[in-house]
């Protein structure tokens, strides 16, 4: 059934920039990249840039390895092989936050060698629910703020409420589109709902919201689909970016029915407050949403959450997918995989590099959980 709105939105997954490259020509405005989640989009849009997420790239290294070691993760390598050959020519600024040691040592390369003209780093804490870790989570968030009003002009207080407001009206669309797919995963296909929240942090925040209205209206309004006999399947990760994957996965037949990925229901978890001053109502959202493998909140062990959310979805099994090297996903696994066995959730891992994927070995693998959950 693809509408307009889809179809545009999946068009860009050709030309993932294309939308923030216009919105530069058309406007004359400032573009900032991001690497994680835990960024706080919201002021980045207040002081009139559009925040980019980087995701890295299907690709060969070709600059990169002259700065990182062949041990980093593939998406710190293939962003910044994309910052050094151009690619990425469009951003005026970077913005890092703190999740391991590869970002943070990959925030000082990058801003020795990239050449963009603004850079910052966010060091939000690693363990939350302590006073002083809250402390130091207002502070970092308040000393961000004036370095993007040194950069970009003053910062108003109002500007940021109604970005918070733009960004929750965000969340709340990406929701739907998640909960109407895990009421029935055969009205979208995974891969399109998963781009549909990826897009989002590559394009200005009222543009996709346009958009993702007119999709839920043409969801809504098309017939009612098959009852879905595929096997639902839990999705844990950071970035995922591997479309011909899920794809097969689907021909495998399976479907994922939600997810922990960082660019799927971890990216719109969460609303901000509305009734706090700014900057403590961003840091209330990072503080309350879903954690990732990177921070710790102890009333929120993340293994825990994840059987939960798994039982919740109606998820018969779970596939970890994860980028070689990543080393607090990794250390995530054997946590989250003790608690999926103890909960008899079948599971897979399966670890990738960007641009050395083999679809066809993988679908073996996967092959193989789909017929041990089916008997």
């Amino acid at each position: 059934m693809p509408s307009g709105a889809l179809d545009r939105l999946m068009k860009l997954r050709d030309d993932p920039y294309a939308m923030a490259r216009s919105w530069k020509e058309r406007t004359g405005s400032k573009v900032l990249g991001f690497f994680c989640c835990y960024a706080p989009e919201e002021m980045m849009h207040a002081a009139g840039a559009l925040p980019v997420r980087i995701t890295g790239e299907n690709r060969d290294i070709s600059k990169s390895a002259a700065h990182l070691q062949s041990y980093c993760c593939s998406l710190a390598r293939t962003g910044l092989d994309m910052a050094l050959d151009g690619t990425l020519s469009f951003l005026d600024g970077t913005v890092f936050v703190h999740t391991c040691d590869t970002m943070q040592r990959l925030s000082d390369i990058w801003r020795l060698n990239a050449g963009f003209a603004v850079h910052a780093d966010i060091i939000i804490p690693v363990r939350f629910e302590t006073d002083s870790a809250w402390a130091y989570m207002i502070a970092e968030l308040s000393s961000f703020k004036e370095k993007l009003s040194e950069f970009l002009g003053p910062i108003d207080d109002a500007a940021i409420i109604e970005s918070i407001r733009l960004y929750n009206k965000n969340r709340a669309l990406l929701s739907e589109v998640y909960d109407l797919r895990r009421a029935n995963p055969e009205v979208l296909p995974y891969d399109q709902a998963l781009w549909i929240v990826a897009s989002s942090a590559l394009m200005e925040k009222s543009e996709h919201n346009a958009l993702v209205e007119e999709i839920l209206s043409d969801l809504k309004e098309a017939p009612s689909p098959a009852t879905d006999d595929r096997v639902p399947l839990f999705g844990i990760g950071s970035v995922m970016d591997q479309w011909e994957f899920l794809k097969m996965v689907e021909e495998s037949g399976a479907t994922f029915i939600d997810d922990d990925f960082c660019d799927g229901r971890r990216y719109f978890d969460t609303l901000a407050r509305e009734d706090l001053p700014p900057v403590e109502a961003i840091a209330h959202r990072l503080w309350d949403r879903k954690t990732c493998p990177c921070k710790h909140a102890p009333s929120k062990e993340r293994a825990k959450c994840i059987v939960e959310e798994a039982k919740a979805s109606g998820a018969k099994g779970a596939i970890f997918f994860q980028f070689k090297f990543c080393e607090p996903h990794a250390f995530d696994y054997p946590h989250v995989k003790k608690a999926l066995d103890a909960a008899q959730i079948p599971s897979l891992n399966l670890e990738i590099e960007q641009g050395s994927v083999s679809i066809e070995q993988m679908r073996t693998r996967v092959s193989a959980l789909v017929e041990t959950i089916k008997s």
